[in-house]
């Protein structure tokens, strides 16, 4: 039996338990670097199926090995399990039983996926070559999980390749394969702009740190559409702006809030000079100061574009195992490759600065997008996430057969 037709009934034996994995995890949600009952799930599955794993030292991080036993390709599989700050408002059977905590991003399909992707390859390792890494990542929301992970030695031993996949609100059963940037570097700014208090009767005694919050804010807005190529997708928000204690009093501190997204590292690096070059000049020449501190967010994720291509090619090949009865079929235009930059965050980013990456999205229905407290997607094509991760590892992990 051919190992595509091996994942493909695998995944119709393990579908109906994965569903309830995801379902028991939605209704358990826990925020960034508190998933320690989903973690436990995690730990209490890999226990039974007899897959050796290991606590991360960034807790509650989750590592497996399953290992062929022959020399190979080493790869690495990816999923978070953090879930968001929100009241979830679906009306499902299933809904979280935790206040004000919700999986509205598919944090819980990602988890139980790849449970049941790291059972397919344990149960089909004799036909295959080398060895695979299950993270079970924690924050990828809000806390960098993937980042601490990596800092806690989670690629000492750097591996082939990383995959990761992401669901998605959008036709059912439609795969993207995105090339090069898929997401943005996202940082952000907290500019103070200090200045000398004063009275406004006589406001040449002072140095009025509002007007020259104003004239940075102002000049800061052009830095996207004169100083960066609009070929790079870049924003930059000025979203908060505090300071000042009364009508009749010259402001002596200004404390603004930026965020800045961008595609590569060279527009983000130029960003950073010219915020914060902009605001020293502006705010030196208006008799003040300000100081500029960086807070790092996440990287983009970059899809290595010889193993995207791998993959999309991996699809195509399988496409008939992928869908074969699989809920409405297969659409008409069931892979979409390409360029698909987005300006989201996405931890996935540090992995991908490690060792070539890619990471899909699989479209599984539902109206309210992610990070809504309706967000819902169709359970039928979770066996599609399972057939396409395991797919794309078999087929890294048999190149050398």
């Amino acid at each position: 039996m051919k190992l595509s037709e091996q994942i493909r009934k695998l995944s119709d034996e393990l579908e109906q338990h994965t569903i309830e994995v995801r379902r028991t995890i939605h209704r358990n949600p826990e925020l960034a670097f508190h998933e320690y009952k989903t973690s436990a799930l995690v730990c209490q599955e890999l226990a039974r199926l007899g897959i050796p794993y290991e606590k991360n030292p960034r807790e509650p991080g989750i590592v497996a090995v399953i290992d062929s036993g022959r020399p190979g390709k080493f790869l690495m599989l990816r999923a978070d399990m953090d879930a968001l700050p929100l009241q979830e408002q679906t009306g499902l059977p299933f809904a979280s039983s935790v206040p004000d905590a919700m999986h509205a991003c598919g944090h819980d399909v990602h988890t139980a996926n790849l449970l049941a992707v790291g059972e397919i390859l344990n149960r089909t390792k004799e036909d295959w070559n080398g060895k695979v890494k299950l993270v079970f990542q924690p924050a990828e929301e809000s806390g960098g999980g993937g980042r601490e992970m990596i800092k806690a030695g989670l690629m000492e031993e750097l591996p082939d390749a990383c995959f990761a996949l992401h669901v998605e609100v959008g036709e059912r059963g439609v795969i993207k394969v995105g090339k090069r940037y898929i997401s943005a570097y996202t940082d952000g700014y907290t500019l103070t702009v200090r200045g000398r208090a004063g009275h406004s009767s006589a406001p040449q005694e002072g140095a009025d740190a509002v007007y020259i919050a104003a004239a940075i804010v102002t000049a800061l807005h052009g830095i996207v559409s004169r100083n960066i190529s609009p070929m790079e997708h870049s924003t930059l928000n000025i979203g908060t702006i505090h300071g000042g204690y009364a009508p009749n009093i010259i402001a002596d501190e200004v404390v603004l809030g930026a965020m800045m997204r961008n595609l590569s590292k060279e527009a983000r690096e130029e960003m950073c000079r010219r915020i914060e070059t902009i605001s020293a000049g502006i705010a030196e020449s208006l008799g003040g100061s300000c100081e500029c501190r960086l807070r790092e967010g996440y990287p983009s994720v970059y899809n290595d574009e010889a193993f995207s291509d791998f993959v999309a090619e991996a699809f195509k090949k399988d496409a008939e195992e992928m869908y074969r009865d699989l809920g409405d079929g297969m659409p008409q235009n069931w892979l979409v490759t390409g360029e698909m930059p987005r300006l989201g965050g996405e931890d996935f980013g540090f992995f991908a600065q490690k060792a070539p990456s890619c990471m899909i999205r699989v479209l599984m229905g539902g109206e309210a997008p992610a990070h809504n407290p309706k967000f819902c997607i169709d359970e039928r094509y979770i066996k599609l996430c399972t057939r396409a991760m395991a797919l794309a590892a078999a087929e890294f992990l048999t190149q050398d057969l």
